[in-house]
């Protein structure tokens, strides 16, 4: 009898001493950082699934994040120390100095490089489990200064995937970033639009896109791969709009860009061009099923004149 208590105080004390679930996550984020600096991704994600999905822990999600980054391999040091420096400000240069960086590689529109970062930054798009992405969106559902720093951690992931998309979609040199420099294509996309057209012509020479009919065929080809372009832009957009960069020396010029292409649609719209929801709509999958109606194809390649081709020369 003696014996049995003895053995069920000490069960009593294995069960009533364990961690409790706050703490188990808080250890699992732990573990993930040990494993990140070792650059151990794969296992920082086990650890982090360990615990479950955390779609409102705003530090769960962010070392989540960085663990799916890290297979891509993406490094938040390397942004800063390399690639940061390289970026311009300008309108016009912009994009292209974003697809000289070292870490904007993409050799396919299924390459890890991209597709991991890609995933990394929706994990944070996402945050809060919301389904309809915004900043407003995931301020309401994690606060103020959460989605503050989630869309900072965005950010940062976002300039890398636009350089990607730049360079690979835009056969832009990895040393120089002019567009239609490494390949055959001159273009994006091709355009059949006539306002698009318009818009290709009105183009500098230094612009490049200067036919209808040369775009990368990948692209043309795939509303998928359309939509992401449309939604990593949008974003970008949404987020220097709404958060506080702030100039502290060493940040590239980041608080500058709001000021120098947060525009470009709102000028082009109120010309009087048709652009539908295409300037507005973040989340993939309604850009994707054109789920209000207002995404037509014509309405795509008009988006594509005034942002990504205008923006890259």
């Amino acid at each position: 009898m003696q014996k049995t208590l003895v053995l069920l105080g000490l069960l009593f004390l294995a069960f009533g001493c364990g961690l409790s679930k706050e703490e188990e996550v808080d250890d699992a984020i732990s573990q993930a950082h040990r494993l990140l600096s070792a650059n151990k991704c794969a296992e920082a994600i086990a650890v982090l699934n360990g615990v479950g999905q955390q779609t409102s822990n705003a530090e769960w999600l962010g070392v989540y994040a960085d663990a799916q980054a890290c297979l891509a391999p993406w490094s938040v040091v390397s942004f800063f120390a390399t690639d940061l420096p390289n970026m311009s400000t300008s309108q016009s240069a912009l994009v292209g100095s974003l697809a000289t960086f070292q870490q904007a590689v993409m050799t396919s529109p299924s390459d890890g490089a991209y597709t991991n970062l890609r995933a990394a930054m929706n994990t944070l798009l996402y945050a809060g489990g919301i389904s309809q992405v915004s900043h407003s969106n995931r301020v309401d559902a994690l606060g103020l200064s959460a989605a503050n720093n989630i869309g900072v951690h965005a950010l940062y992931m976002m300039i890398n995937q636009i350089g990607q998309f730049s360079r690979y979609y835009g056969n832009a040199l990895s040393t120089t970033g002019v567009k239609g420099s490494a390949g055959v294509s001159q273009c994006y996309i091709n355009y059949t639009d006539g306002d698009a057209q318009l818009i290709v012509t009105a183009y500098p020479a230094a612009n490049n896109c200067n036919s209808f009919v040369l775009g990368h065929p990948q692209l043309t080809a795939s509303r998928t791969r359309l939509c992401e372009g449309i939604v990593l832009f949008n974003n970008f957009i949404d987020i220097i709009g709404n958060i506080s960069i702030g100039d502290t020396g060493n940040n590239g010029g980041l608080d500058e860009l709001s000021a120098n292409i947060s525009d470009v649609c709102a000028t082009a719209a109120g010309g009087g061009l048709d652009l539908g929801g295409t300037c507005t709509v973040k989340t993939h999958s309604v850009c994707l099923n054109d789920t209000n109606g207002d995404i037509s194809a014509a309405q795509i390649e008009r988006f594509y004149a005034v942002t990504w081709e205008a923006l890259h020369q």
